[in-house]
């Protein structure tokens, strides 16, 4: 394969998705372009059949599919990682190897804009969200944005984003030259939030109107099917650390009070007891410096103890 007659790579990583990662390869090789593109799969030591199926593509597909085979798993980050490093075109597509494209012109549709709008430094577009368990489908919820059914897209800039959750991985098609990757070293968690928002110090986003793909939600997803215990917290970590990383963006720190404030009504409504919830409590005080709000949450978090604690007596 020559890396440099490609104007795409899409980055892909996988671990235990034996039942879905056919799909997701073929969502990609289906793609009808005007130019050369480059699927680069991270494959992290699965335990199931995962590497066996990706190895069986690379075979049939030698000059398209570039297929990295750590000796050792490297976990989410390290892999994602990797894999973005061994994407060398012009733009980086990404699609986890448990979701799917259903258009076969995304590509090609994501990669003309970024062509004509140099100010833009990433795209998406609109997808449906899979419940595996369920087998059901339903709406990514940005149906607001696309009340004027005659629009092809709308623009997305930092503080939308943040106050809205517009889109999934497996939608983004973004310029290389827009992402330095060595500033994830600096994170210990690392989500898609991280990604996004880096790109977006570089350019405006352009969410299409188009549905292009399937977001599976699973049990062995990494997010999506936890606890509302585990997505609290993880929640608080992840938009602490982004605030904290980049303190002179006053949008990060209105995100973080709010996943805080999110954070202590969740705890509270579904009875979390523990150090967590009033490390939540005083973390919220000392940011947001407002001792009303800090009243508020500590009477919330009395009045659902106390009606949980009248339950348990009766």
């Amino acid at each position: 394969m020559n890396d440099a007659m490609a104007m795409v790579s899409v980055c892909m990583i996988t671990y235990n998705h034996e039942k879905y990662i056919a799909q997701a390869i073929d969502g990609v090789l289906m793609q009808q372009t005007s130019f050369p593109f480059e699927l680069i799969i991270g494959e992290d030591c699965s335990t199931d059949n995962t590497r066996k199926i990706c190895e069986e593509y690379k075979a049939k597909y030698p000059d398209k599919i570039q297929l990295l085979l750590p000796d050792s798993n490297l976990g989410m980050k390290q892999n994602f990682i990797s894999t973005l490093q061994a994407c060398t075109s012009k733009y980086i597509a990404v699609c986890e190897g448990d979701d799917y494209w259903t258009d076969p012109c995304k590509l090609q549709k994501q990669v003309d804009f970024l062509e004509a709008n140099e100010g833009y430094s990433v795209t998406f577009h609109r997808n449906t969200i899979f419940e595996n368990e369920a087998n059901k489908y339903r709406s990514d919820g940005c149906g607001s944005l696309f009340t004027d059914t005659s629009i092809s897209g709308v623009t997305i800039d930092t503080e939308q984003f943040l106050k809205n959750w517009i889109t999934q991985p497996l939608t983004m098609v973004f310029r290389r030259a827009s992402l330095d990757i060595s500033l994830f070293s600096k994170y210990l968690y690392f989500r898609d939030m991280h990604l996004i928002y880096h790109l977006f110090q570089n350019g405006r986003g352009y969410l299409f109107s188009f549905d292009g793909g399937v977001y599976r939600e699973h049990s062995g997803g990494i997010h999506s099917k936890q606890s509302l215990k585990y997505q609290c917290e993880i929640g608080i970590s992840v938009a602490k650390e982004l605030f904290l990383n980049n303190k002179t963006d006053a949008a990060l720190k209105e995100n973080y009070l709010t996943t805080l404030q999110w954070g202590i009504s969740c705890f509270a409504v579904s009875h979390y007891s523990g150090k967590k919830l009033f490390i939540y409590l005083f973390q919220h005080l000392y940011y947001s410096k407002s001792i009303k709000k800090f009243l508020k949450n500590c009477y919330l978090v009395y009045k659902k103890s106390t009606y949980s604690l009248k339950r348990q007596e009766h």
